[in-house]
Order: C-alpha cells, then structure tokens, then sequence
C-alpha cells in the first residue's frame, strides 16, 4: 500500500512538474504568449526593431516578442527553410519581390478578418497602401514602409551649365531631349566626366517597370506571366541607345566601374550626374552627402497611358504557421499604428503607411528626410495597383541586365539583345 501511495504521488509530481513548463504552442502556464518576429537590416535597423519590440511588451506585459534577424540574403535563405520545416516566426518582415510566391504556396494569413475586427487599424491608410498589401484580392501584408520612386535632379549642376531642370510634368521624349540638352551644355561648360543621367536601362524594376505602367502594361499579369513583348523592350532599349549616342549617360566601362560602390562614392554623389533615379526614401542620404547641392525629387516620366507609380516599400506579414495570430496581429498594429512605435522608427523602410503617423513623424525629421516624405506623399495619389512578381523574378532581373549590358558594351544589337532576352524570359516564367 505504501508502494502503491509513493507510486501515485509520483505520478502526481510529474505531471505538475509537466504543467509548469512552457507548452508547445508559445503559451506558458502563466497564461503569457511567445510570439517570434523576424527581420532582415543593419546593426542600426536591428536596434530600432528591438527597441519597439521592447515597448510592445512594456504595454503588453502578457505577451514574450522573441527576435530574429539577419542581412539580405541571410533573412531569405532562413526563412525559406523555416517555412519549409513548418517552425515560420509569427510575424515576418515581407518584400514585394517575395510576396507572391509566399502567399501561392498558402504560407501566409489573410489578415482580412483582422482589419475587419480592428485588431489592424487602417483606417488611416491610403487606399493604393492598403491595396498594395494584397496579392489576388486578400490582404497578406501591411505596410510599414512605403515608397516611389523617381528622378533626383541635382539643380546646383543645372544651374552651373543654364540648363533649366525638369519638373513633374514629362514625357518619355521629353526626358531623352532634355538628357541630350543637358549633356550638349556639359560639354560647352567643358565639364570632364560628367552626364546627364546615369545609364537606367539596366532597371529592370522599377524604371522599366514604370515606363511599360506609363504606356499601358504591366511587367506581369495577376497569374504570373510577362505583361509586355519584345517591341517593348526594343522601345525601352532603343531609348537608352539613343542617349549612349548622344554621351548622355556614361559609356559601359565606367557604369561597370561603378556598379558597386557606396552611396558615398556613387557618381551622382560625386556631382558627375544631374539626374539619377532613386526611391524617395533616399533622397535624404544623398542630401546629407551633397551638402553644397541643391537637390530636388521629381517624378518619372509619363506617357500615353498616364502615370507609372506603384507603391513599393516593406511590409509586415503573419504566417500561416503562427499559433498565436491575433497577438501577432496586435503587434503588428503597434507597430504601425502607434506613436511610441514610429518615434523610434521613423522613416527607416519608407514614409509610414498610415497618413495620421507621417503627420506625427515629420516635425522630428531633418529637411532632408521631410523632402523624402513630401515627395512620396505626393507620388502616393498616382500610385495604382501593381501585380507581384512571380518566383522567377530575380532570375528575370539578371537576364534582363545582362541584355542591357550586351548592348551596352556592343556584343549585340537592339534587336537581338531583346529576342535573347524575351526567350529565356517566356521559359523562366511558364516553367515555374
């Protein structure tokens, strides 16, 4: 009997010792939540990540925030076998670029039934932002950063050689006539190593991009396939051969030269470029580097169909794997909804989603960074609705570089380049 009563109060012991561990599910008996977030970035992102994670818990002491993160390629490459493996972070930094291949693989939560419910408020997000968010009608992300790109213009070197510089209001031929103006004043000025535009026929997104929006395609259709043909990428490529020509962007030598470099050392950085293009979230960068120049944010050009912009920026997802996605959901909105969230973020991926936070934001940015956030805010009415790239995009981006950089360097023609290119492209695409 005594046997039997040890015996039983073993029992007992274990399973209360069992109880007092952490269960598999992110809960522990205190009833306290664990949910994981992830990110990639820079030592300086890292911090600011941790400091709003530390915030969140402070005002939701029921709930652990665990932390990932890692560069580029690392972040990618981990959550990739994450997913795979069914053990995805709760809540996981989201790039355009990957999107779309997440959520057809179904790895990512419809946060629809959290915007209805309020848990995500965007009720104070422009609708190209939350629309930007969706990928075939369901809203797989929300915005913590968002951005346009466009052309900065440094005017102290238009100034310099009596050129006036660009507005807004531009076409396609407009550009090239004025790329070639100015290219034709930088020389009577006898300014070396110096011209008008850096050579973008390289920018598969998001110039090539913007100029098919601009004349009516699209780089892909909503089922993942090209939205434009050959003669368009002669079009775009005869465009640039107009101005290489010309001497109006810098010859293949020196654009290979430079490909790498930091901002600092950029071309453009160096006042050897009048125009250059860039996202609008940058354009502060560059003004602290310019401090003698004058720069100034202006749109891409338009063309028959009107305008090109699309939202671009980063995005926070929850994944389909998340045990807990309605905390997830409240870290997210704290995230982008909160004032103690973008005191320390600020403008660090792009202009904050919501319209209430860029107003709170931008008394505490320096002038170069309120530019940044003006010319976005302005861009952001033009923007519309942009299909995701499917899985094969960045194979695509490389074939459509080195097309550009086989003209460039005179291996093939126009036509050739392009016809290589739209056949590797079809096979990318229709063997995802």
């Amino acid at each position: 009997m005594k046997k039997m009563i040890i015996g039983l109060f073993s029992i007992i012991l274990v399973i209360s010792l069992a109880g007092c561990g952490s269960s598999n599910n992110g809960s522990s008996a205190d009833g306290k939540v664990s949910i994981t977030i992830s990110w990639w970035g820079d030592t300086a992102r890292n911090k600011k990540y941790n400091e709003i994670a530390d915030e969140f818990e402070k005002e939701n002491p029921n709930i652990e925030v665990k932390r990932q993160f890692g560069s580029w390629n690392d972040y990618w490459d981990k959550l990739a076998t994450q997913t795979a493996g069914g053990n995805a972070p709760d809540v996981i930094s989201m790039h355009p670029n990957y999107a779309a291949d997440y959520a057809r693989r179904n790895t990512l939560l419809d946060l629809d039934q959290y915007i209805k419910s309020g848990d995500i408020d965007v009720s104070n997000f422009p609708k190209s932002v939350v629309n930007s968010g969706k990928i075939s009608g369901k809203n797989y992300m929300i915005a913590q950063g968002v951005t346009t790109s466009g052309q900065v213009v440094n005017k102290s070197l238009f100034e310099k050689i009596g050129v006036d510089a660009p507005g807004d209001q531009w076409n396609w031929d407009h550009f090239v006539d004025k790329a070639i103006e100015v290219q034709k004043a930088i020389k009577a000025k006898g300014l070396k190593g110096t011209w008008a535009v850096d050579d973008q026929s390289i920018q598969y997104q998001p110039v090539f991009e913007y100029y098919l929006r601009s004349n009516g395609k699209q780089l892909y259709t909503e089922d993942g396939k090209l939205g434009f043909t050959q003669k368009d990428v002669e079009n775009w490529f005869n465009m640039w051969e107009t101005l290489r020509k010309a001497g109006a962007i810098p010859d293949a030598a020196t654009v290979n030269e430079y490909a790498n470099v930091s901002l600092e050392q950029s071309l453009f950085a160096k006042g050897k470029l009048a125009m250059h293009d860039i996202p609008g979230n940058q354009l502060y960068l560059y003004a602290d580097q310019m401090k003698d120049s004058q720069l100034e944010m202006v749109r891409h050009p338009q063309g028959p169909s009107g305008d090109g912009e699309f939202v671009e920026g980063a995005y926070l997802s929850i994944t389909k794997s998340s045990k807990h996605p309605k905390e997830a959901a409240k870290f997210i909105n704290f995230f982008v909804n909160s004032e103690k969230a973008l005191k320390i973020f600020k403008i660090e991926q792009g202009a904050p989603g919501s319209t209430k936070m860029n107003d709170y934001v931008k008394p505490q940015l320096e002038k170069g960074q309120q530019q940044s956030l003006d010319f976005i805010q302005k861009t952001l009415k033009y923007a519309g609705e942009a299909p995701y790239p499917p899985k094969g995009n960045t194979e695509l981006t490389t074939e459509f570089t080195n097309a550009a950089n086989s003209i460039a360097f005179g291996k093939s023609s126009v036509k050739a380049a392009s016809a290589a290119f739209m056949k590797k492209a079809e096979s990318i695409v229709n063997n995802q």
